[in-house]
């Protein structure tokens, strides 16, 4: 008569087994699934296509899709929502999102600085913000980083938001490139994205009219999640988060990987096109992606709701998991002893 094993032995059967397998395929049992968003296809906004591309997100036990969604508002409700775990979008709709909830938190940057600028047609004839007087404008939507950035330009110039100059929400970049060389808008707002335009002189920007020329304080698109996903599964986290940083050092070393990942990211630019951002960009992120109590309180000075007087930039941000990442030595590993 054939004996049934006890459940203690096949138990112990199971760990002898599990410690036996490649550490890849251990890996492979745990992985996690991530829909990963953006909000606009900009050069500060390639990272998780990059980590995906690269292989990076596999690597750390990451089953990564990577999905466009547009304007920020509606990417941080999706969040909210439930129905995307990371976004990377404008900081504006975070802060203000935090204002009357608790999600989503800031656990990772692109860039301390915004790449917003006022865009126009190659044989636009204005030559200043002050001649927006009149015109139209278009921005993703109501509330986004893009159009928080005209508002505050536009004020800098003395001109009245909505009064002096009418601005018209279109969805998304692609909508207002679209609106913009159609000729239906006299101006357009977009971030780094904008460059493509410009290098392929279909677009250029608006003299003294970027984040830069303004000096006006603020964040690039920034990295979040919800609360309830940082107490459901850190591991997971920590996890994305080293492709993500390893993807920053991929970026800035393997110029070939990345600007296949570019090509793909930047649906019809040319392999000129590509090469041109990428040379001119390609240290544009930070080793470590923590975003600055400086851009992050540049964010929060433009906000009218009365909460923004009286939280700090620390109450929008978990910065555990890049600080675990920073005392793993993980970054040392990567760049060697002083990565810059």
């Amino acid at each position: 008569m054939t004996s049934t094993p006890s459940l203690p032995r096949l138990a112990a059967s199971a760990i002898i087994i599990a410690a036996l397998l490649p550490a890849d395929l251990a890996l492979a049992q745990l992985r996690r699934k991530a829909l990963v968003a953006y909000v606009a296809p900009g050069i500060t906004q390639v990272l998780p296509s990059v980590a995906k591309e690269a292989g990076l997100f596999s690597k750390h036990g990451i089953d990564a899709e990577v999905i466009l969604l547009t304007g920020s508002p509606r990417l941080i409700q999706t969040l909210i929502a439930g129905d995307i775990d990371y976004a990377l979008g404008g900081t504006s709709s975070v802060l203000r999102a935090r204002f009357r909830t608790p999600d989503p938190m800031i656990i990772a940057t692109t860039t301390n600085f915004s790449g917003q600028r006022v865009l126009l047609r190659p044989d636009s004839s204005l030559q200043r913000l002050q001649d927006l007087k009149g015109k139209i404008v278009g921005v993703t939507q109501y509330g986004s980083q893009g159009d928080t950035f005209l508002r505050d330009a536009l004020k800098k110039a003395g001109l009245k938001p909505d009064g002096d100059v009418s601005i018209l929400q279109m969805g998304g970049i692609p909508q207002v490139n679209a609106a913009l060389l159609a000729g239906k808008i006299d101006a357009g707002v977009a971030g780094e994205s904008s460059l493509v335009l410009i290098q392929q002189g279909r677009a250029k920007q608006l003299p003294g009219a970027s984040a830069k020329d303004l000096k006006i304080a603020g964040s690039g698109a920034t990295l979040s999640v919800t609360r309830r996903h940082i107490s459901r599964d850190r591991e997971g986290i920590s996890r994305f988060l080293r492709a993500y940083v390893e993807a920053i050092h991929y970026f800035r070393t393997h110029r070939e990987g990345s600007i296949r990942a570019l090509t793909k990211f930047f649906r019809g630019a040319s392999p000129e096109q590509v090469a041109f951002l990428y040379d001119d960009q390609r240290e544009i992120f930070d080793p470590l992606p923590i975003p600055s109590d400086e851009a992050i309180q540049g964010e929060l000075d433009r906000e009218t709701d009365p909460k923004a007087k009286t939280m700090k930039p620390a109450d929008f941000m978990d910065l555990s998991f890049l600080r675990e990442i920073e005392k793993s030595g993980f970054l040392a590993e990567l760049y060697g002893k002083s990565p810059r």
